[in-house]
């Protein structure tokens, strides 16, 4: 009698310490911080600990890739103790990469039915199944744990002992418990790894978007404000800065003067050599002008053939100076090609501040209206007057 109660206080102590190791087990496993660590790294510690607590001889995991199951990392009794010793910890290494179809072996077996598969004695196992160029051998036992996370299997968990029959029942319980947290270990692994990358992915995009933004931004803002076909500013540009310039004139009591260019005869370019060559000739205008205007003017195209230039400090004096070099360089226009040399006539018309105390309490706008407007009239007299010619618009 007293020895079937020490047998069953044995019994109740080598359970209870069973129990213990297993919950020691998952503590360790729960410990590994998956944010710092390769997929494979977590698994190499989740099995140090599993032979540490579960006294097995060797242990690894196999991944499951497009249906064949490829070793990740293993581990034997011999390694862990020396790393819990202070060695490094070393995976153990087949001679070749163990490599298997997700359908054969007990490895097979498990990935296929989901569930724990035990073999008790794998030299007698026809499902036990070891690699052609493998040399490892049969173990004694081997049990193969799905490795599963929400029905689906990522890995499967291979322990294996050299001696048959080897595993209890507590043993495979604690290894379907081990391979459960590992699953979700694995699981939130690569859930950080995929929400990193599409981090990676989204930033990159947004980066993309938002340089191709700033492209466009610029292409828009240098369209609204650049005449596309001559590179000079265009009409909305010039009365928003010229009215400034016209603001500043007034403010200063500073001299301010406007040219409008229209090109003679334009049509008959057109007419003759085609809309291309037309639009050298504008080019090669509006390039005549750039290099004939002064750093602070201000040039822009307002129509077809219709050219304006603001002369900031500069009396009708110096723009007639100015309109006139500009009619002598455009009468031998050199466009070069078919055209040549070209003779090009413009008429100019000119008008400029006039100061006055009634004139400086108007709106800058409406002052460079005006200019705009006597500009004009004296470019259109020019043109009934047979062209080619310049005028300066005065007060009658």
């Amino acid at each position: 009698m007293d020895i079937l109660i020490g047998q069953d206080s044995n019994s109740l102590t080598e359970r209870f310490f069973s129990l213990f190791d297993s919950l020691s087990l998952i503590k360790a496993l729960s410990r590994i911080e998956i944010d710092s660590c390769s997929e494979k790294e977590i698994i190499q510690q989740g099995l140090t600990q599993l032979i540490r607590y579960q006294g097995l001889e060797r242990c690894s995991v196999f991944g499951l890739h497009d249906d064949r199951l490829k070793c990740i990392t293993g581990i034997s009794v011999e390694e862990s103790h020396r790393g819990l010793s202070g060695t490094c910890v070393k995976q153990f290494k087949p001679a070749v990469t163990a490599d298997f179809s997700a359908d054969e072996g007990i490895m097979g077996l498990a990935v296929q039915s989901g569930e724990l598969q035990y073999c008790r004695d794998c030299s007698n196992s026809e499902a036990f199944k070891v690699h052609p160029l493998g040399s490892m051998g049969h173990p004694g036992s081997l049990v193969c744990v799905p490795i599963k996370m929400g029905g689906t299997v990522l890995a499967v968990l291979n322990a294996s002992h050299a001696l048959t029959s080897y595993f209890e029942p507590w043993q495979l319980h604690a290894l379907g418990l081990f391979g459960s947290c590992l699953g979700q270990l694995m699981h939130n692994h690569r859930l950080i790894n995929e929400l990193e990358t599409e981090v990676e992915k989204r930033t990159r995009e947004l980066r993309v978007a938002l340089d191709e933004s700033e492209v466009l931004k610029r292409r828009y803002q240098q369209l609204s404000t650049e005449d596309e076909l001559t590179g000079l500013h265009n009409r909305r540009y010039f009365f928003v800065e010229a009215e400034a310039m016209v603001s500043r004139a007034m403010r200063y009591g500073q001299n301010c003067s406007l040219m409008l260019l229209d090109v003679d005869f334009f049509k008959q370019i057109n007419d003759k050599w085609g809309h291309l060559a037309g639009d050298r000739v504008l080019c090669q205008i509006a390039q005549v002008l750039r290099e004939e205007g002064r750093g602070g003017d201000l040039i822009a195209r307002v129509g077809g053939e219709e050219f304006v230039i603001i002369l900031p400090a500069a009396g009708h004096e110096g723009a007639d100076q100015m309109a006139n070099r500009i009619q002598q360089r455009l009468r031998r226009l050199l466009l070069g090609g078919d055209l040549g040399t070209l003779e090009i006539t413009v008429c100019i018309g000119i008008s400029y501040l006039k100061h006055s105390a009634e004139k400086s309490s108007r709106h800058p706008g409406k002052v460079l209206d005006q200019l705009y407007s006597e500009a004009d009239r004296a470019m259109y007299l020019c043109k009934s007057n047979g062209r080619n010619g310049r005028m300066i618009f005065h007060d009658a």
